[in-house]
């Protein structure tokens, strides 16, 4: 019986002592957690991610495509398109004595010119001839429009007719001509030329003349030839 009490006494002492520890081990955690959990991980992670992606964001985009819009518009402005009339000595009136830059047959002449003073004569005798007069362009591009004027002036003991054709060229490039074929005056003569998808940096502006019929002598007159590059609406 004295065994038995002595070990009742002693489990009713230790369940006394050990019944208060257990809500204070349960308090420390859970305080512990809750602080961790909530101070630690939220506040970081907020911080951290607004920060970083507004300021890179906003920095980097905006600087970019301001930069690059603008340098690449300034660069590709293409230059504004000025009429000009390119072939020197159009009328044969820089000189009484020669026709430069203009090379190749004809002579000049003060005899009823289209504009005053002088034209470009040629001459073909017994019932055929041929010639041809150039001039030298460079660095044509874009669209032109050639112009230039002819007269069948005189002709000696001409039979039963003749007929001509003046062919304009650009280079290799054969324009439409003109085919005259009875005594007439001045006539203007006009056609359009085009360099193409690249500028041309030379080529000869050229007139070819050839004539044939019943005639001892037969007189075709040329004045005031022009090549001028065209802009706006009349270059389509």
């Amino acid at each position: 019986m004295v065994r038995y009490s002595i070990l009742a006494v002693a489990f009713a002492i230790l369940g006394a002592e050990a019944s208060p520890c257990r809500p204070t081990t349960v308090t420390s955690v859970a305080e512990a957690s809750s602080t961790i959990a909530s101070d630690t991980t939220v506040t970081t992670l907020a911080t951290t991610a607004t920060t970083a992606l507004v300021e890179t964001t906003s920095t980097v985009l905006e600087e970019t495509t301001s930069t690059a819009v603008a340098e690449s518009t300034t660069t590709t402005e293409a230059p504004a398109c000025v009429e000009t009339q390119v072939v020197v000595n159009p009328g044969f009136d820089d000189s009484d004595s020669n026709k430069s830059p203009w090379f190749g047959g004809g002579s000049l002449t003060t005899d009823g010119p289209n504009t005053a003073p002088n034209a470009i004569s040629f001459v073909f005798s017994n019932g055929q001839g041929s010639a041809q007069l150039s001039q030298t362009l460079t660095n044509v591009d874009g669209n032109y429009r050639l112009s230039y004027n002819w007269a069948v002036v005189s002709g000696v003991n001409v039979g039963s007719g003749f007929s001509c054709s003046i062919t304009p060229k650009v280079g290799d490039d054969i324009l439409p001509g003109a085919y005259p074929s009875e005594f007439v005056g001045w006539t203007p003569e006009s056609q359009t030329w085009s360099s193409g998808s690249e500028a041309v940096a030379q080529a000869d502006l050229s007139f070819v003349l050839e004539c044939s019929g019943e005639y001892d002598q037969l007189t075709i007159n040329v004045d005031d030839i022009t090549f001028t590059k065209l802009c706006g609406p009349q270059a389509n």
